[in-house]
């Protein structure tokens, strides 16, 4: 382990503002509040802890490197864990936000180290994930044999019409989950399908409309 100089110190720190300000920039874009900022804090911050814990080990000429960096990936996962909500309608949102979060602490932990090769690839990867790869995952969720609906249904006996009309047109039922409902009177219910070949998930939720007792439809 070498020394490392103030000017390259001033580099790296550079480099982890910049990368974590093109990770946070889609995020924002997106209109997410942990967005570009956010990301540039937390790639910045983690940057200037592992060349504090470097400069600290070359010091004292004792100590483990990777200490504090250690405590990094393990304390952000609390900022992560605070840009994930639940919504109305029971469905997860802000997970990919909280990995790319936690994803541009280990950006900056990697340049802090001087490690740029991967630090790259991450940056790279990172934003092919953010861009590319949404329109791959999108159509993977929007037309699937396997769904996951939150719906709601006037009555307790429209919920039982809905599961016979259901077993009628052989859509299997995985997984079902009564929920309460804090704005209205409707049934509120989670449900896992599984269909026999597959559909788009939004003609699914406007079929499942038209039926009689079902008030609302979306994915959950």
């Amino acid at each position: 382990m070498q020394a490392v100089t103030q000017l390259e110190q001033i580099l790296r720190l550079t480099l982890a503002l910049i990368s974590g300000g093109i990770l946070g920039f889609e995020r924002s874009r997106r209109g997410i509040d942990a967005g570009f900022r956010t990301h540039i804090f937390v790639c910045m911050s983690s940057c200037a802890i592992m060349l504090t814990n470097i400069d600290a080990c070359l010091m004292f000429g004792t100590g483990d490197p990777m200490r504090m960096p250690a405590n990094v990936i393990s304390g952000i996962g609390f900022l992560g864990a605070g840009c994930i909500l639940v919504t109305g309608q029971y469905r997860i949102k802000g997970v990919t936000t909280a990995a790319g979060v936690w994803s541009a602490a280990c950006l900056g932990l990697c340049i802090g180290a001087g490690n740029y090769i991967v630090a790259g690839f991450v940056l790279v990867m990172g934003i092919l994930t953010l861009t590319v790869f949404r329109t791959v995952d999108d159509r993977i969720v929007t037309r699937t044999k396997y769904m996951r609906l939150y719906i709601e249904l006037e009555s307790v006996s429209a919920l039982t019409d809905f599961l016979k009309q259901a077993r009628n047109r052989e859509i299997k039922v995985i997984d079902l989950e009564i929920m309460e409902n804090k704005l209205n009177d409707n049934i509120a219910i989670v449900a896992a399908f599984q269909l026999k070949k597959p559909e788009s998930v939004m003609q699914v939720m406007a079929e499942l409309e038209k039926e009689d007792g079902v008030v609302y439809a979306s994915r959950a």
